[in-house]
Parts: C-alpha cells; structure tokens; sequence
C-alpha cells in the first residue's frame, strides 16, 4: 500500500511514518511518502500513484479541506482520510463536502489508523465510472473512451471533459473558468483553446470509430455557456 501523509508536525509525521512501515503482520507493505504542504502534496500526487490520502486540515500555505477540494477538481479520486485536533460537527461537513472519505480526530490509536487506510484502500479499488449515452469515463485511470474506442487526452483535456460530464447541463464560461483555474490564472483565450482541442480529440475518435458526429459533442451556446451533448 502506497500512502501520502500530508502533515506539517514533524514530531506526529514521524511517529506516523514509523509506526506504518514497521506493520510486519500487514498483508502487503505500507510504503509512506511524506509532504509538509497542501502545494508539494499536490505536486506529488500529479506524478505519483498512491493508494491512500492521510492530510492533516492545518497546513502552512493551504487547508486540507482546499488540497482535497482541488483534487476533486482535478478529477483525483483518491481515497482521503482528514486528521485534525477540530471534532466539530461543522468541520467533519466541510471536511466531507471538500471530498474527503473519511476523518479521524487526533489523537488517536495507530492501529484505528491502519484499519481505516485498509477500509479506504479497499474502497479505492472498486470501479469509478461515468457514462453518458457511448461516452464513458473511468475516473481512477483518467481514461475516457466513446463506444470502447479511447480518447488521447492531455491533462487539461480530461479536468474539462470530466467537469462537462459530470454537470450534466450548461455550464457558464465564468463557472469552467473558476474550477479549471481556481487560483483565477485562466484567462478566455486559453479556455477558447481548450475547447477547441477536446472537441479536435472528440472528433478524431468518432472518425476512427466510423461514428456519428452527433454520438458525443460539445455545444457553445451564445451568451449561456456551454454544454456536453451524448446520444
């Protein structure tokens, strides 16, 4: 089991990492990674597999609720459990509306922790999809496919085709633009141009599976925003 632990106390992260990698009795290893900001985590899980998330809320550049947030954003399904001294009600809400699957009040029993990186890890394993008419995503993998035939998207590319399937409706240029650029970097352009390289891939793909251009398509609808059409 690959885990990253994302915690700032260097005294608890050690313990933690320690604790985890000595499990001898574990059917498979725990291997630990260890980052100390909501940004190097973020940057660590781009280029990394994990199995399991342990990310404490209090961060020094970001909360744990906003690196989970942005995950989810991303279409980062990663199994995540929130450690944090704060065991309000309103903190788990937030904890679990950021996309958390699970929370854990410290302190607490190493052992709860393994059996709850067990339980996520299992959980992490089953199959995510997505579908709408021939299109179908697999969150975990990135990969999308329309009538089995894949999609060769680049990174951007699956953020806005996950974004547009899972709204299921409309979206305004303004409301893309602030969850595939939450730090409000994207400009117009570089959405226009985003666009037109998913619709290029889209239809690349319905050609080479001899498909109907109308099996999957992206709509601009003038001063509304725009829309995902599938049949």
């Amino acid at each position: 089991m690959h885990v990253l632990l994302v915690e700032d106390e260097l005294t608890l992260a050690s313990l933690v990492c320690e604790y985890l990698e000595n499990q001898d009795y574990m059917p498979e290893r725990i291997v630990v990674d260890h980052a100390m900001k909501g940004q190097q985590a973020l940057a660590l899980i781009e280029e990394n597999t994990f199995d399991v998330l342990v990310l404490d809320i209090n961060l020094p550049d970001m909360s744990g609720f906003q690196v989970c947030k942005t995950l989810r954003q991303r279409g980062i399904n990663l199994p995540t459990i929130m450690l944090t001294a704060r065991d309000s009600l309103d903190d788990k809400a937030q904890g679990f509306s950021a996309g958390a699957d699970d929370y854990l009040v410290i302190p607490f029993a190493m052992a709860e922790l393994v059996m709850r990186l067990q339980a996520l890890q299992q959980r992490g394993k089953r199959s995510h999809q997505l579908q709408q008419g021939e299109l179908l995503l697999a969150i975990d993998d990135h990969h999308a496919s329309i009538a089995g035939y894949e999609l060769s998207l680049t990174a951007d590319e699956w953020r806005l085709l996950l974004l547009l399937v899972r709204a299921d409706k409309v979206l305004s240029r303004h409301a893309i633009m602030l969850q595939l650029w939450p730090d409000e970097s994207g400009t117009d352009d570089a959405l226009k141009m985003l666009i037109h390289r998913l619709r290029k891939t889209i239809q690349k793909t319905l050609q080479q599976g001899h498909l109907a251009e109308d099996t999957v398509s992206i709509k601009s609808l003038r001063n509304v925003g725009v829309v995902l059409q599938c049949r």
